[in-house]
């Protein structure tokens, strides 16, 4: 059974958003309602104010009620949290800046220039008209709006990954002593369906969405079924160092490995598992990058969602704790209410502290 959500699209800014909801349940029980107030049990979305109740069960009688929803994000903070809603408070108190100008030369994860691609400074509340990345990969863009916590945004989320990057001084050169930034090319990786109860996998990462659960997508921004499947692509950790500095401090500075994903902004419930295969090209066992079976590790996730429903805009957030596998081969989110990804987004790992 299956059913599709309207809600508001954060990536365009008054885009209305729908969801695909591809499930055995209709509706996804224990999550919060919709911000926006759609019933689909879902973690409340931003702008709405308080979140709906969730909605009861369809066909076959009235099903258990979702329980109370998070709190829109416009300004304020998510309300009770659940293992399909998001994992913490973010956003708030942001100030206004006056105009910026972002230089940059964009690359993929090959070091290949980028062409092409859509450029804009974007705050919470107002976007600037958008640039593209021209035959080098070299972008120049400039903006005299004011808006509130500015970054800078490259990528499509369809052909390459979407990054955001926050903006605190007037301008800022992020091509500086040669210096490259990497965005993944999507459209080029083997993708593989979001089906509930059936691993996808493309690349090093594998996403399972337990049986029975749901999958909400973006279907204006992906609205044919090839670009539904995930798809997902390794980012250079030398050419991400601004992406990787946006990150809380003593944070960034861990990541071991960094994946640009798609279908971003995705909501699963309940959470599903994620699994990434460490890089093993040097280590005769193991892994390369010297984690013990039974290590300790983080996932976190970076977003362009300027909702901050799951993370801070153009920030990064806790999402699910991991461990090494029994062979060191792997590294898989934890089980239990706080484990796994309700939000399909950006992602980096590390090694727990």
């Amino acid at each position: 059974m299956s059913r599709s959500i309207v809600s508001r699209s954060p990536k365009i800014a008054g885009r209305a958003r729908a969801f695909v909801l591809a499930a055995g349940l209709a509706v996804c029980l224990g999550c919060g309602g919709s911000g926006a107030g759609a019933a689909d049990g879902g973690a409340g979305r931003g702008g709405a104010g308080a979140g709906a109740a969730g909605s009861a069960g369809t066909s076959g009688g009235a099903g258990a009620a979702g329980s109370v929803g998070a709190a829109g994000q416009s300004g304020g903070g998510t309300g009770g949290q659940s293992a399909c809603g998001p994992r913490g408070t973010y956003g708030g108190g942001e100030t206004s800046q006056a105009g910026a100008s972002v230089t940059a030369n964009i690359v993929d994860e090959t070091g290949a220039p980028v062409v092409g691609q859509p450029v804009y400074i974007g705050g919470l509340d107002i976007t600037s008209a958008p640039s593209t990345t021209d035959s080098a990969g070299h972008v120049a863009i400039q903006t005299n709006l004011s808006m509130k916590r500015p970054a800078f945004k490259v990528g499509d989320s369809l052909t390459y990954t979407e990054l955001a990057i926050p903006l605190t001084a007037a301008s800022t050169d992020f091509s500086a002593g040669g210096q490259l930034l990497a965005i993944g090319k999507l459209s080029n990786k083997t993708g593989a369906s979001l089906t509930p109860g059936t691993p996808a996998t493309s690349g090093d990462v594998t996403v399972t969405v337990p049986a029975g659960g749901t999958v909400g997508i973006d279907t204006l921004v992906y609205g044919t079924p090839d670009s539904q499947e995930l798809r997902a692509v390794a980012l250079p950790l030398a050419n991400s160092g601004p992406v990787l500095a946006s990150a809380p401090a003593g944070v960034g500075a861990g990541f071991a490995l960094l994946y640009g994903v798609a279908p971003s902004e995705t909501i699963f419930c309940p959470a599903a598992k994620v699994t990434v295969a460490l890089p093993h090209t040097t280590s005769a066992a193991g892994n390369d990058l010297g984690w013990a079976a039974g290590t300790a590790v983080e996932f976190w996730i970076t977003t362009t969602d300027t909702a901050q429903t799951y993370a801070p805009y153009a920030g990064w957030a806790k999402m699910s704790d991991g461990v090494v596998s029994a062979d060191g081969a792997s590294v898989s989110t934890a089980d239990g209410p706080q484990g796994g990804f309700t939000f399909l987004e950006n992602f980096a790992v590390r090694k727990a502290p």
